[in-house]
Formats: C-alpha cells, structure tokens, sequence
C-alpha cells in the first residue's frame, strides 16, 4: 500500500472532500515529534509498500509561491552535533541526510508538469530569516524521512511552496495560501500519482 502523509487536515482538505473514506491518508499533526510519532505507530500496524509526503513548505527565491517541488534530500536545521565532528544536521549513526527514493522520483517527476527540486530543512520553528543557500523548510519532511530510513520504506515528499521566506508579509502570505490555493494544488498531485 501506497501511504500519503501531511501535517495538517488543511493541507488536504480538499483530496479529504474527494475522497471522505481515504485509508491510505496519514495527518500527523505539526512538528517533528507528531510526524515521526504517528508515522511510526502506523507503519507498525500496516504493511506500506512507499511514502509520500504532501504539504505545504516556505522557500527561498528562486522559489515562487505555488511551485511544486519534489524534494532530492531532508535534513534538520535545528539539530547541531557539528562540534563532534558530524555534519550540521546530522543525527549520530543516521545519514548527513535522508533521500528521496530514486524510482519513486522518476516516477512522480514523470506525472507531474512543470515541477522543481530541492533541498528541504525541517525544525520545530516557522522560518522567517534566511539562511544562506536555496531550499525549502518545514516542521515535519525530516522527520518522515527519518522514520521511513529506520523501517526501510521507500519516501517522497512533493511540497507546494506556500510562502517565500523574508518577503514582505510573510506571514499574511502563508495564510492567503493556505485558505485559497494549497490544497487544490496537493489534491492535483494526489491524483496524478494514486492513478
């Protein structure tokens, strides 16, 4: 079985509406514990063949407000052991960072018109200062990895990009968003890839 995942009930509002009795639908809740516990605690119970995570992500430019962007690797941008000698991001024993499956990437790259790549950094903060570098951030993408890495279950996370980070309102621009645009977008993909 396929598994979608997402944080919030918002950001798949409208697949919900589509679809009310969906099984194969995870919403976690925000932040990274809610998204590796629940992930963790239901890959326990049933058998998942690959993981794609949909939601929302802020971004850096060149990025632009409503891209779709599959996502190449995920890390932490809160998590620091770098003064013992791993990278910043790094949790000991795990990668420098987790990637997304490669057959899973040509598959939803080959569905999906007009997509991007990126890099996404996860930490339990909504980013509003720019760090140096192009990526897209969230609360929960690393964490997902991480759980899919520890069960050895192929993942991908496909993000439509919700605000850019250090614009002017930003935050008004996260909720015009997330009312109006987002989950029509994730419900596009959601089609496109469950056929």
């Amino acid at each position: 079985m396929m598994l979608f995942v997402a944080a919030m009930a918002s950001e798949v509002s409208a697949i919900l509406k589509e679809h009310p009795t969906v099984q194969s639908l995870l919403i976690t809740g925000v932040g990274k514990v809610n998204a590796a516990s629940q992930l963790s605690a239901y890959l326990s119970r049933h058998d998942v063949s690959h993981i794609v995570n949909l939601g929302f992500a802020g971004a850096t430019e060149p990025y632009q407000t409503g891209d779709l962007v599959i996502i190449d690797d995920a890390k932490y941008h809160d998590f620091d052991l770098s003064m013992f000698g791993y990278d910043k991001g790094q949790v000991p024993g795990m990668p420098t960072s987790f990637t997304s499956d490669l057959q899973l990437k040509e598959k939803v790259s080959s569905a999906l018109a007009k997509v991007k790549f990126g890099h996404l950094l996860t930490g339990d903060v909504f980013m509003t200062e720019k760090r140096q570098g192009s990526y897209l951030v969230d609360m929960e993408g690393a964490a997902l990895y991480h759980v899919a890495h520890l069960h050895h279950v192929p993942i991908i996370a496909i993000k439509v990009v919700s605000d850019i980070i250090g614009s002017t309102n930003h935050l008004e621009q996260y909720q015009k968003f997330e009312a109006e645009e987002g989950a029509n977008i994730l419900l596009h993909v959601y089609r496109l890839i469950k056929g």
